[in-house]
């Protein structure tokens, strides 16, 4: 278990779902973790087990080797986990996680970098220029990633994704293959503790410990990527990935050298998490695009 903790309030602003803004000032993206409706408008399909998630996979044609192949990634969105992953045969439970899991972390991505192509569109405009929406907009961003210097490109340093292969390996480390009471219960797949302020939570055994809980696998994942770019703690972590990011060599593999303070395991978490990422080959996800054609809504009862 982590122990990153939430340190912010969350300011709540329009709500907006994976398309881009450019004209109206009430379409600024919202950053990710505060948007509360954040699937398509469309029938859920209610499933019992994990069995039939996967038997909706092969029915669908959506494998991994297809996804690396294509360049493209079904909007295949699961809002929860079965409570039975680990009945499935080995191979079926891993590429059934990461692949329940993985058009969900590209979503919450493409979030992040609306927000930030808008912040780099305003970046190379004079403040006067701006509109009262736009500066009210930066100003809750301020506010919410705790940037003080009120400089966009000291933001921008913040507002920026993490690599998919990341963030899979560390949903896979800390939910065990989404098999953990926490990610089944509550969504939790990241090993967050209840934030200061607040909120949902499940508790250890003995309720020694407090979990953050989710609505939604999305919510969640979007929780942790605003606490990774929030969280002082991981300042070294927002410089590494601006220089990867100016070499063009942006990747989980790399970036997660920079996390030696997320476990008490210190660089043994790292050495695991880098172990993930090459065994899976999870950095191969990166360049994917959502299809946009198609999408599907999958909820489970327990």
């Amino acid at each position: 278990m982590s122990s990153l903790l939430q340190s912010h309030a969350k300011t709540l602003l329009c709500l907006f779902l994976f398309s881009c803004s450019t004209h109206a000032a009430s379409t600024l993206p919202a950053s990710p973790e505060q948007i509360s409706a954040p699937y398509p408008h469309i029938k859920v399909q209610e499933l019992s087990s994990a069995e039939q998630l996967i038997a909706d996979f092969k029915q669908h044609n959506y494998q991994l080797k297809l996804v690396t192949a294509d360049k493209t990634v079904p909007s295949y969105f699961v809002e929860n986990l079965p409570n039975d992953l680990n009945n499935l045969p080995v191979e079926e439970k891993t590429t059934g996680f990461i692949r329940l899991l993985l058009p969900t972390v590209k979503a919450v991505n493409n979030q992040i970098l609306l927000v930030r192509n808008e912040l780099k569109a305003l970046e190379s405009k004079p403040k006067s220029a701006w509109t009262e929406a736009e500066q009210a907009w930066v100003e809750n961003l301020m506010h919410s990633y705790d940037v003080k210097t009120n400089n966009i490109g000291d933001l921008l340093l913040q507002v920026d994704i993490i690599p998919i292969g990341m963030v899979l390996a560390q949903g896979i480390d800390e939910s065990g293959w989404g098999t953990s009471h926490f990610a089944v219960k509550g969504n939790s797949l990241y090993g967050e503790h209840l934030p200061a302020h607040g909120g949902k939570y499940l508790t250890t055994p003995g309720g020694h410990v407090k979990v953050a809980a989710f609505d939604n696998l999305y919510a969640g994942t979007a929780s942790y990527i605003h606490n990774l770019n929030t969280t002082r703690a991981y300042e070294q972590l927002w410089q590494l990935r601006k220089q990867l990011r100016e070499q063009q060599n942006l990747n989980g593999y790399r970036l997660v050298a920079a996390l030696s303070h997320y476990s008490t395991r210190g660089e043994a978490y790292v050495d695991n998490l880098r172990a993930l990422i090459k065994h899976h080959q999870l950095d191969n996800f990166d360049q994917l695009k959502l299809d946009s054609n198609h999408a599907t809504r999958i909820r489970f009862s327990h």
